[in-house]
């Protein structure tokens, strides 16, 4: 059955988490299983099994002791963990690929998307979730592999390592960035990928526990953020959904995003431009809010202010555009309203803000990159996986290309 002939309103989402820091957000999904648009279709894998074994007790301190959690998490790989070596990480996915799409066929019996996820200054996930998309995008020879599986639209969460995190992730964070965006042919490979720096995210703060660890924060608002996203796929007045937020993207070429949030906005004291700039303030990487190439608004009302004109579909777009040309912003996208059952009088905004100028996030990485690249072309080896010279060149070269695209 295609999209246009289902008769619900939701997009069948599925988690793929990979690395003990994907595992850690993923793992909050499961506190949302009520949620329609995931509900239970959510994997977290991993080399390490302590690391798995961690994941599955988060699962059962939060939602209680359940014989079922773990068959949400499985161990791939013939090496235990990968070392901070997206290259191990990649290999081991490799030599598992068969086992990974089994086991998610086990808790995925059909799906709309996928929204893999993965800590770019890692190995395991770092080196993982780049090769699967890949994997997929290119065709499986497996017989775990099912024929709705060739119509998954792949996105991609990618959380940038914190500032005083050692170079070796920094260099893991630009080499994931350039093959979550890449194959490495220099054809398009994540339909869609959402970055979010760890240090830029915790900064934000709000009304946390000032003893949580800044991680909690970081993963919290990434939450809020992908819920506000698939809600766009939910009760709308006007549908938008993720097949909009791949098509005029990848058309243009600019397909990477930053979140950018504002929640429980006083619909009684601000009115929505104002919450579109508040919004903005808070985009999950540094960056230049007037290099975006392709903008995407979902403003979340509750359902007592559904047939307020202020949050109709036609005035919030209206705002959308006005709030586009006074920040100088042309791009192309779209807007809606969503609707939910909440506090009345409460609005949540959500940004999607794409193809912006990268330089900013790069700049914090770039000199471990190009130590390390150097290092490699001496012949030093970084874990068990060499990595050529040449397949180096193709990540840097990649990476090069898509940003010179972005600025012509």
């Amino acid at each position: 059955m295609s999209r246009q002939q289902r008769t619900d309103t939701y997009t069948r989402w599925a988690v793929i988490a990979s690395g003990e820091g994907g595992g850690r957000i993923a793992s909050q999904f499961f506190n949302r299983r009520e949620n329609p648009g995931v509900e239970d279709r959510i994997l977290v894998m991993n080399t390490n099994r302590t690391d798995i074994r961690n994941t599955i007790d988060r699962l059962e301190n939060n939602l209680g002791d359940s014989d079922s959690l773990g068959d949400h998490a499985m161990v791939f790989g013939s090496d235990e963990g990968a070392g901070n070596v997206f290259a191990d990480g990649e290999r081991l996915a490799e030599e598992s690929i068969d086992e990974i799409i089994r086991s998610i066929r086990g808790v995925v019996p059909t799906a709309d998307a996928f929204m893999h996820i993965a800590t770019l200054g890692g190995g395991t996930g770092n080196g993982s979730i780049p090769y699967t998309i890949r994997t997929f995008k290119n065709g499986i020879d497996s017989d775990a592999y099912e024929p709705w599986m060739e119509d998954v639209i792949h996105a991609a969460i990618g959380v940038w390592p914190y500032e005083d995190e050692p170079p070796q992730q920094q260099f893991n964070a630009v080499c994931g960035l350039s093959r979550l965006l890449r194959m490495p042919d220099g054809t398009q490979n994540a339909d869609m990928v959402l970055l979010g720096a760890n240090t830029h995210i915790a900064q934000m703060g709000g009304d946390d526990d000032p003893h949580g660890h800044p991680n909690d924060v970081v993963n919290e608002r990434l939450i809020e953020a992908f819920d506000l996203m698939i809600s766009a796929g939910r009760e709308t007045q006007g549908v938008i959904d993720v097949q909009d937020y791949v098509s005029v993207p990848s058309q243009i070429g600019a397909y990477h995003f930053t979140p950018a949030i504002a929640t429980d906005m006083n619909a009684n004291v601000y009115d929505i431009e104002y919450m579109f700039e508040k919004a903005a303030e808070n985009a999950f990487v540094p960056m230049d809010v007037s290099t975006t190439k392709t903008a995407f608004a979902i403003v979340r009302v509750p359902r007592g202010l559904a047939d307020d004109e202020d949050f109709s579909e036609n005035a919030v777009n209206s705002a959308f555009e006005s709030w586009k040309r006074e920040r100088g912003i042309d791009a192309p996208g779209m807007s809606t309203v969503s609707i939910a059952d909440g506090a009345r009088g409460k609005v949540d905004v959500l940004l999607l803000l794409g193809g912006f100028d990268l330089e900013p996030l790069l700049d914090r990485s770039w000199d471990a990159f190009e130590t390390h690249k150097t290092r490699l072309e001496r012949g030093r080896r970084l874990g068990n996986a060499s990595i050529a010279a040449e397949e180096m060149d193709r990540i840097e070269e990649n990476l090069d290309e898509y940003i010179r695209f972005l600025e012509e």
